[in-house]
């Protein structure tokens, strides 16, 4: 068991716990649960944010006193290993088996391994599954308008300044949607009082 002093403690409860709490909620929990839905929508998967969420706590709560590093499950992981082939819980109990296997028998060979692994394969076996996961926004840009400003403006504030920022723009842009669909109507709606409004103001200039 690895000692933890009080000051250890406080310095990762600070340093590293509170600034990683928007990026863990939003991909390691909610971002998988959507994901999954999205991946598998005619299997119950049993994926819910509680499980999630209490999985994640679990990992982190229990191997940190055995000298292990803060882990997540990921929506990055999960649409890689989708894009890979994989379709059931078995690879990834399978990939874990094997990982505790040459974690524990060759552990230093496969970290000199992993220092001469190419960069440009791993960089090519990212951009797949960062196209992979970015597929899943798809059902945002073709659903309507009001989907597409809300999932660009999200992008742009996680881009220029960080996720917590991202992700209260994002819901901030959503409430707005919301206020003025509950006001003005769905988009649909109105966009055929829109063309109502035209048909009749050239109308009114056809007699005038």
């Amino acid at each position: 068991v690895v000692p933890v002093t009080w000051g250890d403690f406080e310095v990762g409860l600070v340093q590293g716990s509170v600034p990683q709490i928007p990026t863990t909620l939003l991909n390691s929990v909610i971002a998988v649960v959507r994901l999954a839905e999205d991946l598998y929508p005619g299997r119950s998967t049993g994926v819910t944010v509680r499980s999630v969420a209490t999985s994640v706590g679990m990992m982190n709560v229990v191997f940190c006193w055995f000298g292990g590093l803060p882990m997540c499950h990921g929506a990055g992981g999960l649409a890689g290993q989708h894009r890979f082939g994989a379709r059931t819980n078995l690879s990834i109990i399978a990939l874990g088996a094997i990982k505790m296997v040459l974690g524990m028998s060759m552990a230093s060979l496969i970290l000199q391994m992993f220092r001469f692994f190419p960069q440009g394969v791993l960089a090519a076996l990212l951009a797949v599954s960062a196209f992979e996961l970015a597929s899943a926004a798809r059902p945002a840009f073709t659903g309507g308008a009001d989907g597409a400003r809300m999932c660009l403006l999200t992008c742009c504030f996680t881009l220029f300044f960080n996720t917590a920022v991202g992700f209260c723009a994002g819901l901030g842009c959503a409430f707005l949607v919301m206020a003025s669909q509950t006001v003005l109507g769905e988009e649909d709606d109105v966009n055929e009082a829109r063309e109502r409004y035209r048909a009749k103001l050239k109308e009114v200039r056809a007699k005038a």
